[in-house]
């Protein structure tokens, strides 16, 4: 089977974190193709789970709409997470590009109501309803895709919190055969956290690039 990790690619260091290599995909192109490219290659794969970290909405928003138009139109159905501010834009966009069946394939949800549905930020509970969700998606053989922006007020401990939140996720994933987005604003982002989060993705999404995480297959490849 094609993976990520047999296409060409050159060795860089991130900046922030400089013992982590990752792989840069599809150099030079505009970051719309690079999505294109990067989910045509991912149908090939069982599943992928990436972490975005994004710096501008606009650019956020055209990457949304590039990955649900893509799946949309291979037949997938669409779990989207996103906050109330954000989604009106992206449906606005997906409204003008997709017909009437293509849109009953994209399911929102408010991401207050997802990720603190206890009144706080509960990994149990919302590992639950994203498992009966992508269950019920999947149930006739339909391939599924999720991307869930996830934003937190306070609460005491909320990075352990979300990592064992992430950690759950990131064994759903091949098992529900699943290709999902985690995104986060890179502001509020700590760099602890985000070396933490960096553990648990395949792959680090920007605004403008798509990284393979080397040390996430070498890990996967000892356990």
């Amino acid at each position: 089977m094609l993976s990520f990790f047999s296409l060409p690619a050159i060795f860089m260091a991130e900046d922030e974190f400089h013992h982590y290599l990752d792989y840069p995909l599809y150099g030079g192109k505009k970051m719309n193709q690079k999505m294109s490219d990067f989910t045509e290659t991912l149908r090939q794969t069982d599943y992928a789970h990436i972490l975005y970290l994004t710096e501008q909405t606009d650019v956020y928003i055209e990457n949304a709409v590039s990955y649900v138009l893509d799946g949309v139109r291979n037949g997938d159905r669409v779990l989207f997470v996103e906050n109330p501010r954000i989604y009106p834009q992206i449906q606005k966009k997906l409204q003008q590009l997709l017909t009437a069946e293509e849109l009953d394939l994209i399911h929102y949800v408010n991401n207050f109501d997802f990720y603190w549905r206890k009144g706080n930020f509960h990994p149990e509970a919302i590992l639950e309803y994203f498992e009966s969700v992508v269950g019920s998606f999947t149930s006739d053989g339909r391939q599924c895709r999720t991307w869930g922006h996830i934003e937190w007020g306070s609460q005491e401990d909320i990075d352990q919190k979300i990592i064992d939140y992430e950690t759950e996720i990131d064994r759903s994933v091949p098992r529900r055969k699943v290709v999902s987005v985690c995104a986060y604003d890179a502001r509020r982002v700590s760099d602890s956290l985000r070396e933490r989060l960096m553990h648990c993705h395949g792959y680090l999404m920007k605004d403008q690039s798509i990284s393979a995480l080397s040390f996430y297959d070498d890990k996967k490849a000892r356990n």
